[in-house]
């Protein structure tokens, strides 16, 4: 039976409709309408999460000190003639996100727990009363084992990071690298680039000529930038969209392509086969940009390194790696520039080298063994059987990407997969052999927020002003400008990439975000649930990992340990358990993979004090101990994510008073620190150290917070961003607070000295549109990989042992046991991950409830109706939520949009308790060129697509 649905204000009468009644809420309605069209003020805003990657910019209007209402600015200017520009930009989340400011979830005022944890009994203190018990249990973790036990997990919420950054630091807290937490870490272009961040301009999408839309749906998650899509498609593009469900962007597609769930890389590997075979792939490219022509011993299926022709003789370097040139034979692969001036190298042949002890070995190109490898497992017929999808479909989509400047729109599905980087290395393949990336309208993204210099000098600086920046800068540059010095090769971008490699080495500083240079003990998240929430239990079940190895999980985490790779950073250990959590941007029990089902039997029980940070009590809220209110957008003063997509920096001031007691969370970090002394004072405390020995004045941590009241509150802090970001030079030079209020938002002005912003090696023009790796294909720059270019072949015997030295298909592991069916996900349309899914405005968009996508066959198999409650299991957990049955999802196939809090399913159980969280053990492998951790990089993330799952009519 279907639910009731509200009544939309019709009063039934008898069968008669309640005229009286309803013409009093319409004049009632119509008044509050007028009264939104007069306001007092209007102030720049926008909404500084992880929207990624958001940045629209809109007018807030406010009366009588309450925000009214919002409105999108459209205020951009052309870029590019002939290209279209930004404008309007905006989302419906944005454009309703006034309406919570006020409404009934509203965190107003400090909550402490007086029953159980989850128990929703609270009671309401002072805020002095709040951050004396924080100080306190802060104080007890450091005399206990030591500030490390004060721990925080990693957020992209843009506007928590600057203060909870600089707040871990201040007093040496521990900080979870936080690229694991949320898992948009695209693994698959790491391994092939080295680095896993390109990112166009929006606006670039427009000059694309084919545009292949693969674990991505724009007009969900793309709403404010999906018109430059549009646009290209009107101005002559092809649009496919490649997935196992009919969505919202597939109307706007030229082609879909079918594929079963979990299955691109027979896809993709189909399609090179085809371009090969047929002779139209680019060969000037692959020569140049990839690995492809590296020669690699027959013998033992390593790359012929100079170590193998040369021995311990001076100078011998392990990543000197060769080709043959037809004309001259062996040569050396230049490591510092790509271009080779016409030359063609040999891209197919046998050779036969002398090695050092005398013997003589024949080698080949890498490109030879790729060929044999796909002529025998993935031509469109053999593929066909896997994916599901026709041969001549392979071969349509084949031809037109090596004929048109293609753009793979990715976005952060493929990387949540177990095998998520085999799928994202095939891609990267297609676009290798068919020349398609460093030029306009080309290539493949992720993310990146490398224009962030004016946030980590603020999160870093010790002194205020220009000389607390110059102080920064330069040790930064001397730094840089040694390791050039040392290694001639090295582009910035690599010495900026080699100097946080060489950081990540030292004890703590590996991941500790942009405040690399702070105090606080950076830990890698993988480590974090291995030792203290029980995943080792978990990735250590026989059959829910990768089958096809010879050894097991653990035996691969224990060589890595042993070998150093992770030293620094593999902490906390069994023997330092987490003493306080504090949650700041943060909702652990929905975000985590796993969730309460993992964590509240684990870790929960040894955390002496949770406290979560919020303008509203989401999941993870409701089992903590302290909540405190946070201001909201429109309340507080903040910058959005910087990013590529926009090149530009938006600004948000506060358009009205925070409500209640609510407070911006500098202030709140600073009430902490000042009772953090005042505590320490009053209990004789006056220095502490650390696990690794640095000293910390437990008696001036809010002077340093502060620096010495210069950043006493958030105007000030937001000044000295901004000004520190035009001193760097990646704004204008005359930005100050004032300027940002006045303009709202401005185009950056250059990349800066961020290793992010620097990996899209490209030049920074101010009226053109921005492709990543225009650097590499026009000036022949190398990549920050073993090989030095896109690479293809990883020769590191953890990818020799598991046959993952070239890209190559594996299905998804069952973890979670074996069951029929596979659950999927992706970002919602109508709430930034759970944030917005009680806006008064938006919940009348949808159902309202927590639900999964089924087909039509599987609810008809199950006796299963639209709307009815059904429970879906596995061997993990359960949860139960409504059923959607839409002729869009492939039988097999269910989806579970994200973004649903916990406690708005039934008993608070989530779709995320049913997911294993498995990590791929083959990313805690390293000592190899780009298969080294370095910050918010190469790291274990958690898996949480193609779930195995079954599901039943509820019959409670």
């Amino acid at each position: 039976m279907s639910r009731p649905r509200p009544s939309r204000g019709f009063h039934d009468t008898g069968g008669r409709m309640s005229v009286t009644a309803s013409a009093e809420g319409y004049r009632s309605h119509e008044g509050a309408y007028r009264r939104r069209w007069t306001w007092d003020t209007v102030a720049w805003g926008t909404h500084c999460v992880d929207c990624y990657p958001g940045n629209c910019p809109y007018r807030v209007y406010a009366s009588g000190d309450k925000v009214l209402r919002e409105e999108p600015a459209a205020t951009f200017g052309t870029i590019e003639e002939g290209v279209p520009d930004f404008n309007p930009m905006g989302c419906n989340k944005g454009a309703a996100w006034s309406q919570q400011l006020y409404d009934g979830d509203r965190l107003t005022h400090p909550l402490r727990r007086i029953g159980e944890r989850g128990s929703g009994q609270w009671e309401r203190i002072s805020w002095d009363e709040a951050t004396t018990q924080i100080a306190d249990a802060m104080l007890d973790a450091i005399e206990s084992g030591g500030p490390e036990d004060i721990v925080r997990e990693g957020t992209p919420e843009i506007a928590t990071v600057v203060p909870t950054e600089r707040f871990f630091n201040i007093f040496g807290g521990r900080a979870m690298d936080l690229h694991a937490s949320f898992n948009d870490f695209s693994i698959g272009l790491h391994e092939t680039f080295g680095k896993f961040c390109p990112v166009s301009s929006g606006d670039d999408w427009f000059k694309s000529e084919l545009i292949l839309i693969w674990h991505m749906n724009p007009a969900f998650t793309r709403i404010p930038l999906y018109h430059f899509m549009l646009e290209a498609r009107y101005h002559g593009a092809e649009v496919v969209s490649i997935s196992p469900d009919l969505n919202a962007s597939h109307m706007h597609s030229d082609l879909h392509v079918p594929i079963s769930s979990g299955n691109d890389v027979p896809f993709a590997l189909a399609m090179v086969q085809v371009i090969l075979a047929e002779g139209i792939a680019d060969e000037t490219f692959i020569r140049e940009q990839t690995d492809l022509p590296m020669l690699v011993r027959t013998d033992t299926g390593h790359f012929l390194r100079q170590t193998d022709l040369e021995g311990d003789a001076d100078g011998a370097s392990e990543e000197q790696l060769y080709h043959w040139d037809p004309a001259e034979g062996l040569t050396k692969a230049n490591r510092g520039n790509l271009l080779l001036g016409g030359r063609e190298i040999a891209l197919s042949g046998t050779f036969t080298v002398a090695l050092a002890d005398g013997s003589q070995v024949e080698v080949e190109p890498v490109l030879d063994r790729l060929k044999r490898k796909l002529d025998a497992e993935y031509t469109p017929e053999l593929q066909q059987e896997t994916t599901g999808v026709h041969p001549e479909v392979v071969r349509k989509v084949a031809r037109l990407a090596a004929a048109k400047r293609t753009n793979i729109m990715l976005g952060w599905n493929s990387c949540k997969y177990y095998h998520g980087d085999l799928m994202e290395r095939s891609m990267c393949l297609l676009l290798g052999v068919t020349g398609n990336w460093g030029k306009f309208g080309t290539g493949i993204r992720s993310w990146t927020a490398g224009t962030m210099d004016g946030q980590g000098m603020v999160i870093a600086k010790e002194r205020p002003g220009v000389e607390g920046t110059e102080q920064i800068l330069q040790t930064r540059d001397l730094a840089i400008e040694t390791l050039q010095q040392l290694d001639p090769t090295l582009t910035e971008e690599l010495a900026t990439r080699e100097l946080q490699l060489r950081l990540a080495g030292i004890e703590g500083l590996g991941g500790g975000g942009a405040a690399a240079l702070g105090m606080a003990t950076g830990s890698v998240e993988a480590f974090w649930w291995y030792w203290q929430a029980g995943f080792k239990e978990r990735w250590n079940t026989p059959g829910w990992g990768d089958d096809t190895l010879p050894r097991s999980f653990d035996e691969y985490f224990e060589e890595a340990l042993e070998k150093g790779w992770w030293t620094g950073v593999d902490s906390p250990r069994p023997e330092h358990p987490p003493k306080v959590l504090i949650e700041c941007g943060g909702n652990m029990l929905r975000r985590t993979r796993g969730g309460r089902t993992a964590l509240l039997d684990t870790l929960w029980p040894k955390l002496e004090l949770i406290v979560s940070i919020d303008f509203r009590i989401n999941g993870t809220g409701l089992m903590s101990d302290l909540l405190l209110p946070a201001a909201q957008h429109y309340e507080k003063l903040s910058y959005h994510i910087p990013t590529p997509h926009q090149m530009m920096m938006t600004f948000s001031d506060r358009a009205a008073s925070p409500a209640g007691e609510a407070k911006p969370e500098w202030e709140i970090y600073g009430l902490i620190l000042q009772k953090f002394s005042e505590r320490a004072k009053q209990r004789g405390i006056e220095t502490y150290k650390n696990r690794r020995g640095w000293s910390f004045n437990a008696q001036d941590v809010w002077e340093r917070f502060t620096l010495e009241g210069h950043m006493e509150n958030e105007e000030q802090m937001a000044d000295e961003l901004i000004r520190d970001a035009a001193y760097i030079g990646v704004v204008p030079d005359d930005c100050t607070l004032e300027t940002m209020r006045e303009l709202g938002h401005v185009r950056l002005t250059g990349w800066g000295m961020s290793m992010f912003a620097l990996a899209q090696a490209s030049p920074f023009e101010d009226k053109l549109t921005h492709t990543p790796f225009r650097n590499h294909v026009e000036k022949g720059d190398p990549f920050p990989t073993y090989a030095r270019r896109a690479q293809f072949y990883i020769d590191h015997p953890w990818f020799m042992e598991a046959g993952e030295e070239l890209p190559t298909h594996k299905p998804n592991p069952k973890a979670g046991g074996d069951h029929p069916l596979r659950m999927t996900s992706g970002h919602n349309r109508w709430s930034i991950h759970s944030m917005n899914q009680l806006n008064p405005v938006l919940i009348q968009t949808h159902r309202g409830e927590p639900l999964v996508e089924v087909s039509v066959a599987d609810a008809a198999a199950r006796g299963v109706s639209d709307d009815d409650v059904i429970r879906v299991w596995n061997d993990i957990a359960e949860f139960r939520c409504r059923a959607k049955v839409a002729p869009g999802v492939m039988p097999g196939q269910i989806i579970s949009y994200n973004g649903w809090d916990p406690h708005q399913y039934r008993d608070w159980m989530g779709a995320n308790e049913i997911e294993a969280g498995m990590v791929k053990w083959i990313a805690f492998a390293g000592g190899y060129g780009q298969i080294n951790y370095t910050m918010a990089e190469w790291q274990p993330i958690p898996s949480d697509r193609g779930v195995p799952c079954n599901f039943e009519k509820a019959s409670d």
